[in-house]
């Protein structure tokens, strides 16, 4: 890391230095190799950076010379440091990524055409199907075709870029990154736990991350109320397991919809869609719970890699659920129905039923431009009998492992990683996220609000999501301000607004201590924590699903039972797995010394 910053310095200082000569050349060794460098004059770049936040180090330099590697005899020469356009002569480079529904033509893509002027590097596109894309991936390397120079906006799992790393079908790129990744290193400046994400349990990096700027996606285990339904119940937001349990009966006794029919309300109503569980927010307040990833695990002051399932706090939950499902406060649907019929239920029409739910937002549960989503206020953390109020937090979140990697057929390395390298400025990301400034997004006037309630960055022409000729939406980027910071709307109850609001309820509560999701596996861990970890988390959820519907009676002997079936599925080696990797990738970033 330290050999990368000390680089990162050295090509900061070194790009700001313009050669005044024409075509002098000079020989340059590097590692065990020899450079030809060949002096040019700058040209004026064809096109300019539409959005740089005011930092001149964004902007692409013309280049003042070009250099030769003899490792790469088919690559033409390629330019100095942050040096545009990459290479003098136009050269194609191979791409295959994912289908993109909003694209209308990989051939006539605004950002593409851009880059292609800037950088002298033609896209010749392999589109991959958009469902299951790593399926065709994985025929490509097991038939032995001729691979492309890269894939592109893709998710390579740790294992597998071990895997195909190994076998040498993809080059590792540390030395490509060093070289050659001018604005890509600035990435590890600005967020530490970037760099340790990319590592492989061999110490090389094979795939390239990408980072996205969203807090309130990494606080989004969320839960709702209904605010009407407060207001004829003469109560607060409830802050605490009692006082939402005191809602809850409330809601079940008092005909709170004024329709006549006091049994046709619904307390509380979740779905088995991830991010609805009933399990996900509400155990929080008695010990840390992240049911989408599965694991439940957390870190210890120590160092040390714990679970939560096991813990008597996680049995203090489970009574806790079981008693609001026993006064029927919790509808038992909750385990049967999908996110479409939770939807349903919310917008019955005439009356309102549903009091409370989890949800990741109103979108997930009510039309987003109906009236019915505008009766739902977030819930704080609630804190439990013993004082626990945590918010789920994911920090890696933010980071999208395995995005890029270039294959063994790649005989322009240097130039494919230049051009990546642009994809981690300001301009890019800004092309490729709103589109063509001034056709599909504007700079508001100076002093302009936006959703956080900072000043706005962009707003809005070409809705998201809108099939288009101007973005190539599932690109690799490095985004820094992203919906959040657009123009506000004249609605409160615009979602972006909303989202926001709920993580700044959040975050004051959020769980620090959670374990790392992207851990580097060997291929044998890999496959021994997937095999431990699917049973025994198919164990913890069968088991809280009985224990809260009473299916299973909530005592001694089959607390007893059910902890120790987790250690007969092998939760010590699970956990052993999970430590060891922790160990060798993340434990000394991150503070621990074991």
């Amino acid at each position: 890391m330290k050999k990368i910053l000390v680089l990162f310095l050295i090509l900061s200082i070194s790009a700001s230095l313009f050669a005044a000569g024409g075509g002098g050349q000079q020989t340059q060794a590097t590692g065990s190799t020899q450079r030809v460098v060949t002096q040019v004059t700058p040209q004026p770049l064809r096109v300019s950076p539409q959005a740089d936040l005011g930092d001149s180090r964004w902007h692409p330099q013309p280049a003042t010379s070009y250099s030769t590697n003899p490792r790469y005899p088919q690559q033409p020469a390629v330019s100095n440091t942050n040096g545009f356009p990459i290479v003098q002569q136009t050269v194609t480079m191979r791409v295959a990524t994912p289908q993109q529904a909003n694209v209308l033509d990989y051939n006539n893509i605004a950002s593409m055409d851009f880059m292609e002027a800037l950088t002298n590097v033609r896209v010749e596109w392999e589109i991959l199907p958009q469902s299951n894309p790593m399926e065709r991936v994985n025929l490509m390397f097991a038939a032995g075709e001729n691979l492309p120079d890269m894939f592109y906006a893709m998710g390579f799992p740790a294992p597998m870029q071990i895997t195909l790393g190994a076998g040498g079908l993809i080059i590792p790129l540390n030395d490509l990154i060093e070289e050659h990744a001018y604005h890509y290193k600035r990435l590890f400046e600005h967020d530490a736990n970037h760099y340790p994400s990319m590592i492989s349990v061999d110490g090389n990096i094979y795939a390239i991350a990408d980072r996205v700027m969203n807090q309130a996606n990494q606080v989004d285990m969320r839960f709702w109320i209904n605010q009407p339904f407060l207001d004829v119940l003469g109560m607060q937001i409830p802050t605490t397991t009692e006082e939402y349990y005191r809602y809850l009966v409330g809601v079940r006794d008092r005909d709170v919809n004024r329709n006549g029919n006091p049994n046709d309300e619904i307390p509380l109503i979740g779905s088995i869609d991830s991010g609805n569980t009933l399990d996900g927010f509400l155990m929080n307040a008695f010990i840390y719970n992240e049911p989408r990833d599965g694991r439940r695990m957390f870190i210890r002051p120590d160092g040390t890699i714990d679970v939560s399932y096991n813990k008597p706090e996680w049995r203090q939950g489970v009574e806790y659920l079981r008693r609001l499902y026993a006064e029927n406060l919790i509808a038992p649907e909750s385990y049967t129905i999908n996110g479409a019929a939770l939807r349903g239920m919310v917008e019955l029409d005439p009356h309102p039923v549903v009091g409370s739910l989890p949800s990741g937002g109103p979108h997930g549960f009510a039309n987003a431009t109906g009236d019915r989503r505008t009766h739902y206020r977030i819930v704080p953390p609630l804190r439990g009998p013993n004082g626990v109020q945590i918010a789920y937090y994911n920090e890696y979140q933010e980071i999208r492992i395995g995005r890029v990697v270039i294959t063994k057929d790649c005989v322009i390395p240097e130039v494919v990683m230049k051009w990546i390298d642009y994809n981690f400025t300001p301009d890019w990301w800004t092309r490729n996220r709103y589109g063509v400034l001034g056709q599909d997004w504007i700079v508001p006037p100076p002093g302009t609000p936006s959703v956080t309630g900072g000043i706005a960055m962009y707003e809005e022409i070409l809705p998201w999501g809108t099939p288009n000729n101007s973005i190539l939406v599932q690109a690799c980027h490095w985004v820094r301000w992203g919906s959040y910071d657009r123009t506000i709307s004249e609605d409160p109850f615009e979602l972006e607004a909303v989202l926001w609001n709920s993580r700044n309820v959040y975050w004051p509560y959020r769980f620090m201590n959670s374990v790392p999701s992207n851990i580097a596996y060997t291929v044998e861990e890999a496959r021994d924590f997937t095999a431990l970890n699917t049973d025994i988390i198919s164990h913890v959820n069968q088991s809280l699903a009985g224990f809260i519907t009473g299916r299973i009676p909530l005592n001694d002997a089959n607390w007893n039972t059910y902890v120790q079936q987790l250690d007969r599925l092998g939760l010590a080696n699970l956990l052993s797995i999970v430590q060891n990797g922790f160990d060798r990738q993340w434990a000394a970033p991150l503070g621990y010394r074991r």
